[in-house]
């Protein structure tokens, strides 16, 4: 006999296994299905075992061959499907983390137009947008100290840990009803603490400093923009407030500049004189008005102008000064009738209703072209369009604007 070499043994199993698959049904039936593959031990006759044996993929593996047509490749779903994560992942209990909200900073200048809120929100581009529309501010410069100090006032610490940052808080001027998006910050400036600062303004120009009394009244005057009032009498007062705080800087600047004059010639004395009666013309308290025309009689009385010397005379008598002013007054008055002349002619109408110019310190007589500043309502001749304003000393002057805003009621 030939022995059968160790391939033509496996080849010869491998051709018993199909017959064997093919005659499944006539296997002892003590062999159910529960004893599995592992029960079909398949053994060559060289005592090994087999190919098929040692094959894990028997089944051909995971791949799918090319006759399965599943028909999935087309299937559309749609996107807003969340069936959560796969079961087993052991992904059941992920954190998901809360939107962030909106801060109240954010909340102020969404709910208002008013500069002085941006400011307390810390938008200071937003404030001074705002106001560059409403009152045509060009020049920010000074308003850094207001800003600094308005957004101080914004906000409350309380010491939380020690050597962690402190706990802010945000106050509300509308407390009661402002809820999480309603908020407006509360603002620590009162008109009724410019109007105390307008009394130490008026004894510093009772007082004959006028440097002083300027920067005061200025100061007042950038202030005014950053209120906020509820009523409309506070908006009138307001308004109020800011013709006062123009008419005193107008005049006090002017009369700085004429005491700084020389006196030398004739044309000198006559532009003192002139700078003088436009003096008189500012709407000034009482107190002051007696001032200004005091000096008026005595210069345009050395100048022999008495006419106009006798006028200032009466209207000084009119304000009632003291008795001893009163007795001068008089005198002079008497003199002045004997010969009631003008030896020089001036720049100066009194009949005739001017404004002064803010800058070239000349009358701007009614019907006269004028441009105003937008801020201060200060008046100025045409060439000083586009300049910056020496009164207010921030605003453009002629720039077209909205006009002052200090109360949500001038937006309805």
């Amino acid at each position: 006999t030939v022995a059968k070499t160790f391939f033509e043994g496996a080849m010869a199993a491998k051709a018993g296994d199909r017959a064997a698959a093919m005659v499944a049904a006539d296997i002892d039936e003590g062999a159910g299905e529960g004893w599995g593959e592992d029960a079909a031990l398949v053994i060559d006759e060289e005592g090994g075992f087999g190919d098929d044996g040692l094959d894990g993929d028997i089944l051909g593996g995971d791949e799918e061959g090319g006759g399965w047509d599943v028909g999935d490749e087309d299937l559309v779903l749609p996107p807003d499907l969340d069936i959560g994560p796969a079961a087993g992942t052991g992904d059941e209990g992920y954190f998901v983390p809360p939107v962030k909200g909106t801060s109240q900073s954010q909340v102020w200048c969404t709910n208002s137009q008013l500069a002085v809120d941006h400011v307390l929100a810390g938008s200071y581009e937003s404030a001074m947008r705002l106001l560059y529309d409403q009152v045509g501010v060009v020049l920010f410069e000074p308003y850094k100290p207001l800003f600094m100090l308005a957004f101080g006032r914004g906000r409350t610490a309380l010491p939380a840990n020690p050597g962690g940052p402190p706990l802010l808080g945000h106050p509300h001027r509308n407390w009661r009803e402002a809820g999480a998006k309603g908020g407006l910050p509360a603002v620590g400036l009162k008109l009724n603490t410019l109007v105390q600062r307008l009394q130490a303004a008026y004894q510093l120009t009772t007082g004959g400093k006028f440097q002083e009394a300027v920067q005061k009244f200025h100061a007042i005057l950038l202030s005014i923009t950053l209120l906020v009032v509820d009523s409309k009498q506070e908006i009138s007062e307001a308004q109020q407030l800011l013709g006062i705080c123009r008419e005193y800087i107008v005049g006090l600047q002017m009369e700085v500049n004429r005491k700084e004059l020389p006196k030398s010639t004739l044309e000198e004395q006559k532009r003192i004189c002139e700078m003088a009666a436009y003096f008189t013309h500012c709407n000034l308290q009482p107190v002051h008005q007696i001032l200004t025309l005091r000096t008026a009689v005595n210069l345009f009385f050395k100048l022999k102008n008495f006419k106009t010397a006798a006028s200032f005379a009466r209207r000084l008598l009119e304000l009632g000064p003291r008795p001893d002013v009163a007795t001068q007054i008089r005198k002079i008055l008497q003199a002045c009738d004997k010969n009631p002349t003008d030896a020089h002619v001036l720049q100066y109408d009194e009949h005739n209703p001017f404004t002064i110019c803010g800058s070239s310190y000349k009358p701007l007589y009614r019907g006269k072209p004028q441009e105003k500043c937008p801020l201060c309502q200060a008046s100025y001749c045409p060439e000083f369009k586009g300049t910056i304003c020496s009164v207010c000393k921030v605003a453009e002057v002629g720039k077209d604007a909205i006009g002052l805003r200090v109360s949500p009621l001038q937006f309805r």
